[in-house]
């Protein structure tokens, strides 16, 4: 992979990272910065410049041919990429919405259209993206044709705040739109699809029809599932009906998941390194309880409940971004050798996983005992901020590690890292 183009995904990760904890100390001392701003930042960040980037990275690397992935346009697309990155980074804390930051984040949208027209068109030349049966390519093709569509929540924002005025649940709706398709389409069909590429490569036979039967009930659940996001306007109630049919057509799809993770169990495990293994599971029990919080969502009273209390938006979708994407991500990288396990980035992913399940876990219980008018945490922001520590400081770790500390890493040798034989092949 572009080792340079992987580095700057993660600087981008420590810079969410800074961010987050900074939101987090606004609770505890008062900061000259404007809260709604900096949230702002910190969420386009976190999907344009850590996922969307490392996303780029890996699935040039994974679905195109050697010839392919080194063409000029992939290099051209990345940079113009980070110019819109760095002009968001500086825009959004100053306007948050405003005529500059909406421009880089346009600039962005267009960069990341050329990159599905010219990624798909590479990739179906590609002859092992056609064999039949590989599955894999079904999710990239559902997760570009998710990204495409994501992008109708941007543009259709300045005619319906026009139309219905900024703060109209429509308005607020063509975000959560746009929110949707990236994370429940793009980013998540990605990982999939990256997922099932692993088992192609590496010949773990696992049952094409539960496989099938996963993808389609995945697919044509994600759009009518948009629609629980909607749930806190109290829309009409065929939208609740939709919304409801589409939780529970995402679960039927998570049972055949199941299924087939527990029949290729022995092979997937046979060759992996622990910290792989541990990191892949991880991800795919975040992604099952990320199902399972939809389902439960779909429910009118709980979707109210979810709306008027955030902790559990917020802690909702830490789970998809680092417990489901990110974490998967990790593992990818160490099974491929792009991110060597040396003792610092073993102590960075302990302290990040740890921060992430100690702050989810306050995240949650706080929202619950709002919800029962008691106050368990009555320091709640010093208690939250004490415990995403550790998340900033495993990132810093893992940064400084590949930025400072492995630049003799090419010279290492493979048992010097424990590593085991790579699960996923190169093309």
């Amino acid at each position: 992979m572009n080792k340079l183009w992987l580095n700057i995904s993660f600087l981008y990760f420590l810079i969410i990272a800074i961010i987050g904890i900074t939101l987090r100390l606004m609770g505890l001392i008062p900061i000259n910065l404007n809260y709604a701003y900096l949230l702002h930042t910190h969420s386009h960040l976190a999907f344009l410049g850590w996922i969307y980037n490392i996303l780029f990275t890996i699935l040039i690397y994974t679905f195109l041919s050697s010839e392919n992935r080194n063409k000029k346009i992939y290099h051209h697309l990345f940079w113009i990429t980070q110019v819109a990155n760095v002009g968001m980074l500086l825009s959004y804390p100053v306007q948050g919405y405003g005529l500059y930051s909406i421009s880089f984040s346009t600039l962005h949208i267009l960069c990341s259209w050329a990159f599905v027209y010219y990624f798909l068109k590479d990739a179906k030349a590609n002859s092992i993206n056609s064999i039949k049966g590989k599955i894999s390519f079904a999710f990239i093709n559902a997760a570009m044709f998710f990204m495409v569509i994501s992008a109708l929540g941007p543009f259709s924002m300045a005619p319906i705040s026009k139309i219905t005025g900024a703060g109209s649940s429509y308005y607020y709706n063509t975000i959560y739109l746009y929110l949707h398709f990236q994370y429940n389409g793009w980013f998540i069909f990605s990982v999939l699809g990256l997922f099932f590429r692993t088992l192609e490569n590496n010949q773990i036979a696992y049952n094409q029809k539960f496989a099938k039967l996963f993808y389609t009930l995945l697919m044509i659940a994600c759009v009518p599932a948009y629609f629980l996001s909607t749930l806190w306007s109290k829309p009409v109630a065929i939208i609740y009906i939709i919304s409801s049919i589409a939780a529970i057509m995402q679960l039927v799809a998570v049972l055949y998941f199941l299924l087939i993770l527990k029949s290729i169990k022995t092979n997937f495990n046979k060759n992996l390194n622990k910290w792989v293994k541990f990191l892949f599971y991880f991800s795919f029990i975040c992604f099952v309880i990320k199902n399972i919080l939809q389902f439960v969502g779909a429910i009118p009273a709980i979707a109210d409940i979810a709306y008027e209390i955030h902790n559990f938006i917020i802690g909702y979708l830490h789970i998809i971004f680092l417990g489901v994407i990110s974490f998967f991500v990790f593992a990818y990288l160490i099974n491929e050798k792009e991110l060597l396990l040396s003792k610092t980035i073993k102590v960075g992913l302990f302290l990040l996983i740890t921060g992430f399940i100690f702050s989810e876990i306050i995240i949650f219980t706080q929202g619950v005992f709002i919800l029962l008018k008691q106050n368990i945490f009555s320091n709640y922001f010093e208690y939250i901020f004490y415990f995403s520590l550790p998340m900033l400081i495993g990132i810093g770790l893992i940064v400084i590690d590949r930025f400072f500390l492995n630049y003799h890493s090419e010279k290492q040798t493979e048992e010097h890292f424990y590593y085991k034989k790579p699960l996923s092949a190169k093309l």
